[in-house]
């Protein structure tokens, strides 16, 4: 139906007379061409790159956000650096990170470093890889 009527409108473009002053022999005007002739399809494109790329990264970025405020005690996160630990404590910008239980090694990071926060079963197969690995 969409297609139906483009290609009506397409028609009735071509066949429109010529303005004055062009000379009826001369090729009709298309939708690309004048000065304006390349902000049809740089708009397009924008939108484009709007809609694939954009949108869905600032999705993510929000969704992050959400969890890094209601992070809690016990969450297992993944920094970007490629740590893997369980928060130990997390107030204000910073939080602190259980990385070894027998050493009771802990470590700060910002919020902002925090790359993901595993739940369910990703956090339940890290846990039991680290218990693995210390008996």
């Amino acid at each position: 139906m969409i297609q139906d009527w483009c290609f009506s409108l397409l028609l009735q473009a071509a066949e429109a007379p010529a303005p004055p002053g062009v000379p009826a022999d001369s090729p009709a005007p298309s939708l690309f061409t004048g000065p304006g002739g390349m902000l049809v399809p740089m708009i397009l494109v924008c939108v484009i790159i709007y809609m694939v790329i954009l949108r869905p990264d600032s999705k993510k970025r929000k969704a992050l956000e959400l969890e890094l405020k209601s992070l809690k005690k016990g969450d297992t996160v993944v920094t970007t650096g490629g740590l893997i630990g369980k928060v130990w404590r997390a107030e204000g910008p910073e939080v602190e990170l259980l990385i070894d239980r027998d050493e009771q090694l802990k470590v700060r990071f910002r919020r902002s470093a925090i790359f993901e926060i595993l739940r369910g079963e990703a956090a339940t197969q890290t846990s039991s890889k680290e218990a693995k690995e210390s008996a």
